[in-house]
């Protein structure tokens, strides 16, 4: 049986997600991803779709079934001395998510500095975190598919690099009416509509978890 690594940039997906299906004024922390359900829903997206292609077009041949080996989520991490409470809910994510052994979630402390008076925190380094990620996995065949997870143009060239050195198969998935990343070469894209979101949703209250 194939199997499939799902790389997320996750703070992309996660406010992609909230800025495109969820109602307006949501808080972010209420309309989370859970790294696993994302990952199991765009394998039955993309299997359910092959599915149909292959009954309109034979010679496409049959639908592919992918076992997701591992999904790997990388993420900016508040900071235990500027947001001590997002510091501590962020870990209970991190708990949750992980008690399946196939979830990594891989976290980088968030940035802080001022601006105009008010402080700021943004995420650094996460993209280079993520684009490594794909090219390990992709040149060291680490699986027979890897699909990254972000709208983010700036990891089009690892994409590239991937393809260009060889190994497993690339692949693509977002969110429906978002950017969609396009390397040199194309790739197969997994869209998830407001359904998928629904069902990716992690609705667990972490302000009572971490508490």
């Amino acid at each position: 049986m194939a199997t499939a690594i799902v790389i997320m940039d996750y703070q992309n997906i996660h406010l992609t997600a909230r800025d495109t299906f969820a109602p307006h004024g949501l808080p972010a922390h209420e309309c989370l991803i859970h790294p696993l359900r994302f990952a199991q829903q765009v394998l039955v997206t993309r299997e359910r779709r092959l599915a149909v292609r292959a009954m309109t077009n034979p010679a496409a041949g049959p639908a592919e079934h992918l076992e997701l080996l591992r999904v790997e989520a990388y993420r900016g991490q508040p900071s235990n001395h500027e947001q001590p409470n997002l510091y501590r809910y962020s870990l209970a994510q991190k708990a949750e998510w992980t008690r399946d052994p196939r979830v990594v979630v891989e976290y980088r402390t968030l940035r802080y500095f001022w601006e105009e008076g008010v402080r700021v925190a943004q995420e650094k380094g996460i993209d280079v975190r993520v684009a490594l990620a794909v090219v390990r996995a992709v040149t060291m065949r680490e699986a027979d598919v890897v699909i990254l997870a972000s709208h983010d143009t700036d990891l089009e060239p690892s994409l590239d690099a991937a393809i260009e050195w060889g190994g497993s198969r690339v692949e693509t998935t977002g969110w429906t009416g978002s950017r969609v990343l396009r390397p040199r070469v194309g790739v197969r894209h997994t869209s998830l509509g407001p359904q998928e979101f629904l069902v990716t949703r992690d609705r667990r209250d972490y302000t009572q978890a971490a508490a």
